[in-house]
């Protein structure tokens, strides 16, 4: 992994698959986490890749210790569902780029959703309905998609938990759409875990 940007969405990718299971079983996620990751949704021209990020690594630390999670020693065992919604929106996001239609209705969404946030900021209820619409109006079409699993009856389809989630599938295409823009793939997270890890470190994350 030769160029260290990409480890910038990597951890929101990580951040945003673990959020989605936290969400779906506890019906809960950190408010700042949860942020971080809607205005990198509604971060359309970013002039680097951390400027989706707010320009600064310390948001991401929560998502570095997940990848590092992840991808360590017993990973699969400790969060087999976040895995599985991470290499899932890997695979999500690659399946739309080939839809060039779908990538403009998209974009026509989240330019209505920054113009909300810029009034209401990035987690009021409109600015998350609007981004749980893109989702349903592009992603859900799509042959391959993400069944997310949890408590039904007691988080997972309480009161705006469905937007949350999928406007936080959504944060994780856009850190996959960036990854990969970036060069990144995911075979070289499976044969290159310990250069993957060497370079967080590098970088402070």
């Amino acid at each position: 992994m030769s160029n260290p940007n990409r480890l910038y969405p990597l951890c929101a990718l990580a951040l945003a698959a673990h959020q989605v299971d936290r969400l779906a079983n506890t019906g809960l996620v950190p408010h700042d986490e949860f942020e971080l990751l809607m205005q990198s949704t509604l971060s359309l021209n970013p002039e680097t890749p951390l400027d989706v990020y707010g320009g600064s690594i310390d948001g991401l630390r929560p998502g570095a210790k997940m990848l590092r999670e992840m991808l360590g020693r017993g990973g699969n065992r400790k969060y087999p569902e976040a895995i599985r919604y991470f290499i899932s929106l890997m695979q999500v996001e690659r399946q739309l780029s080939k839809q060039p239609q779908l990538l403009d209705q998209l974009s026509g969404h989240l330019e209505v959703a920054v113009q909300k946030a810029e009034q209401l900021g990035p987690t009021h209820e409109s600015v998350i309905e609007t981004l749980n619409t893109a989702y349903q109006e592009t992603v859900s079409t799509l042959t391959f998609r993400i069944m997310v699993t949890g408590n039904h009856g007691r988080h997972l389809q309480q009161g705006n938990n469905p937007a949350r989630v999928r406007a936080l599938l959504l944060s994780g295409i856009r850190a996959a759409m960036l990854y990969r823009q970036l060069g990144g793939g995911r075979l070289s997270l499976l044969f290159q875990r310990g250069r993957v890890f060497k370079e967080l470190e590098s970088i402070g994350l």
